[in-house]
């Protein structure tokens, strides 16, 4: 844990933010990974798995092709055997999770212009999506809810799910009872760059997808980076990060927990207090030791940061653009109006981030690293496709062609002067 004076902005920002560099021997490494799905495909997997997790991969019950994917029957067993007290929390999480993206869904539009063109555009849900949820000795049914409900929403014909595997060559099982929870049933136990590639370029059993979404390790974040372009992505994801602006009337035990449940996410995970109040900062100092020992949390990349003013803190907010920002001051409302980067805001002092980790409805993916700055959580924006629609009829063509005509005669395309001049009565 470190204290600090809030000094220059800029460089305050820039030392609470986390290195993320990524080394030669890693783009190589994930590279390599690539390549290899590409030739190989569901052979590569299996090989891939072997090296790498130590698990051989068998093919589904009843397969006779040979696919990788898990048998609904397994997805269906896992949600059966988990406790039934999570299974009521996972399915409170969908339905708020449901109600939230649905209420974000864009829509289809039409607008009738002055020359009398009709413009507008249609909603096309994306085809195909991949959803990567970490795995192995984790397990974070959350994730698939985060991913899947939104591109359910969003109308997505085919969603799969890739997860790394346990020993048995099986997903972890609140992973598979959250897939079995939502009607997922295209869920193959392939983690790693690898996973990634086989949902960038199809396998046998992985189908290409249109967009990957999800978090993931080092190796999937580059493998993310290196396949950008050949299909979307959410984000590349870095350490998860908040920052909490609090004043003299916040619970020191609150902040400290906020701040710690941030760290716990481990991988240069960080927590930052921005503290009104010195007496609210020796308190909070007594705190974040105490939970850190009673949790067993290391608190290295935990942070409580000395302020003069609310300015000065939002100021540095700004500049650092956080995951998440939490708002522990007497007027949070009035605050809110102030935040321009942010990945998401969590408003009064009850509204810790943990909620909207799990059930609160809002989406846990997030922009981190920065990105706030220019990016948004995962939406159902993500999974489908504005396309633009242009009605004409005969008399709008004629109001516009003229227009139109001067426009591309000027930077030298007579032809589509010529198009737009056909259809307002000229000869060709």
């Amino acid at each position: 844990m470190k204290r600090i004076p809030l000094g220059d902005i800029e460089e305050t920002a820039a030392a609470l933010h986390a290195s993320a560099e990524v080394s030669t021997g890693l783009r190589r490494a994930v590279g390599d990974i690539i390549a290899e799905v590409r030739r190989g495909g569901d052979a590569a997997l299996r090989e891939l798995t072997r090296r790498f997790d130590g698990v051989e991969l068998a093919a589904a019950p009843g397969d006779d092709g040979g696919s990788l994917r898990l048998s609904p029957e397994a997805l269906a067993a896992a949600l059966a055997a988990l406790a039934p007290d999570l299974v009521a929390a996972l399915r409170l999480a969908a339905v708020n999770i449901r109600a939230y993206h649905e209420r974000e869904l864009p829509s289809a539009w039409r607008e009738t212009l002055a020359q009398g063109q009709v413009v507008g555009q249609e909603i096309v849900p994306l085809s195909t999506a991949g959803l990567y949820v970490p795995g192995g000795l984790a397990d974070y049914p959350s994730s698939v809810l985060m991913t899947a409900i939104p591109a359910q929403v969003a109308g997505v014909g085919r969603i799969v799910v890739c997860s790394p595997p346990r020993a048995d060559g099986s997903v972890p099982p609140g992973v598979a009872a959250a897939c079995a929870l939502l009607g997922l049933d295209l869920v193959v136990p392939v983690g790693g760059a690898q996973a990634v590639a086989a949902m960038a370029y199809g396998t046998e059993t992985v189908p290409r997808c249109e967009i990957i979404v999800g978090p993931g390790n080092r190796y999937v974040t580059e493998a993310k980076r290196q396949v950008m372009g050949e299909v979307a992505i959410d984000s590349l994801a870095g350490p998860s990060e908040v920052f909490i602006v609090a004043d003299q009337g916040s619970e020191p035990a609150w902040l400290a927990a906020d701040a710690i449940a941030q760290a716990e996410h481990g991988a240069g995970a960080m927590g930052a207090v921005l503290s009104l109040s010195p007496a609210l900062s020796d308190a909070l100092e007594q705190e974040v030791a105490r939970l850190a020992a009673k949790l067993a949390v290391s608190v290295d990349h935990v942070t409580i940061v000395d302020c003069p003013t609310v300015a000065a803190a939002m100021e540095l907010v700004n500049a650092f653009a956080p995951e998440h920002l939490e708002l522990h001051v007497e007027e949070p409302q009035a605050l809110l109006a102030e935040v321009r980067n942010a990945g998401a805001v969590f408003v009064g002092r009850h509204a810790a981030t943990a909620f909207a980790d799990y059930a609160a409805g809002t989406n846990h993916v997030l922009p981190t690293g920065g990105a706030a700055r220019y990016a948004q959580g995962l939406s159902t924006s993500a999974f489908v496709k504005r396309v633009g629609v242009v009605e004409l009829d005969a008399a709008a063509a004629g109001r516009l062609a003229a227009a139109v005509a001067t426009i591309a005669r000027d930077e030298g395309l007579a032809a589509h002067a010529l198009s737009v001049e056909l259809r307002g009565g000229a000869d060709a």
